[in-house]
């Protein structure tokens, strides 16, 4: 008997059923989190091999989970993210750990794209004052402006699986396609993509719309700061599908309140769900969503074949794939 505890908000006769089809084996015995009380929980994970980590980030894999499941030898998280997980207390015990790398990156791509044309065409105020029926044609054209993607400079910090997805879908638009990455691109790679190397003060100071697609590290968190947001040309576009750490969301708001930034497309945010108070609600000049860019139906497909998929190769004793310890 092997047994699985998934953290993830997912029903244990579902991941039970994904695993027989992929190993077909009966003898696996799947606990959900979401359906167990927190001793039942703690029973389980004693005899866990395996945990199917919490896409929500609410459930740590930590040193006291750890330390809670003394025969856990794998970890698969069904995200790109991992920021909940202490990935040295995993190194530490042996505990090898996986993620699904660029299983969203052309959900997430395509979701920057949608914010940056929505808030280049004013299209979420456009939208509220018609259904209001009010006829906002004159102030739409010669007041707040709408306006094209042709001819503009999109600036692209992080240039993993999604930088290179958006720069992709970026090309036919005819925009100039300005990048930041720690790890630049070789010359051929650039090429291919249309995009150029900046540093990333260059990039702020020069673009009309920026989007960040930045893991969370000690690094990016906070990367986007006032000070940072005053190098952003008046009437930019900040767009933010990465983590909701990057940004100063306080400052933002701020610059947005004071009409120094064009407009601002964010996804992800520091509180999740956000509070009623949040800085960001109530203004005319965003567009948020409720962390879903990289949540589309296709996604959920590939997150399943890649980690279940996973999982069962373990369980076949076969190496795990997508390593990050």
């Amino acid at each position: 008997m092997s047994k699985i505890v998934a953290l993830a908000p997912v029903p244990a006769q579902i991941v039970s059923q994904w695993l027989l089809s992929q190993t077909g084996r009966p003898d696996i015995e799947v606990v959900s989190a979401e359906e167990v009380d927190s001793e039942q929980l703690a029973t389980a994970l004693r005899e866990a091999e395996i945990v199917l980590g919490d896409y929500t980030f609410n459930r740590p894999v930590d040193a006291a989970l750890l330390e809670a499941a003394p025969k856990l030898r794998f970890v698969q998280q069904p995200s790109v993210g991992y920021q909940h997980i202490d990935i040295e207390a995993c190194r530490q015990r042996g505990v090898d750990v996986a993620n699904t790398p660029g299983v969203n990156s052309v959900a997430v791509a395509e979701h920057t794209l949608m914010m940056a044309l929505m808030l280049l065409k004013q299209a979420v105020y456009a939208h509220q004052q018609t259904t209001q029926g009010q006829w906002a044609q004159h102030e739409l054209i010669w007041e707040r402006g709408v306006h094209e993607l042709k001819d503009k400079t999109f600036g692209i910090i992080g240039m993993g699986h999604v930088g290179r997805e958006l720069a992709s879908r970026l090309r036919p638009f005819e925009a100039r396609l300005l990048y930041y990455d720690p790890q630049r691109l070789d010359a051929d790679t650039e090429r291919q993509l249309g995009v150029v190397f900046k540093p990333l003060d260059h990039l702020l100071r020069s673009a009309d719309i920026v989007s960040l697609h930045v893991p969370l590290t000690d690094q990016t968190r906070g990367m986007i700061g006032a000070e940072q947001l005053d190098r952003m040309k008046f009437g930019a576009i900040l767009i933010n599908v990465a983590r909701g750490e990057c940004i100063d969301e306080q400052a933002l708001a701020e610059r947005l309140r004071k009409k120094k930034l064009g407009g601002a497309g964010i996804d992800v945010f520091g509180q999740e769900p956000i509070p009623a108070d949040h800085p960001l609600l109530g203004l005319d000049n965003v567009v948020l969503t409720p962390h879903i860019a990289g949540a589309t139906n296709e996604v959920r497909a590939r997150v399943v074949q890649m980690a279940v998929g996973n999982i069962a190769r373990v369980l076949r004793g076969e190496p795990p794939q997508y390593l990050v310890t």
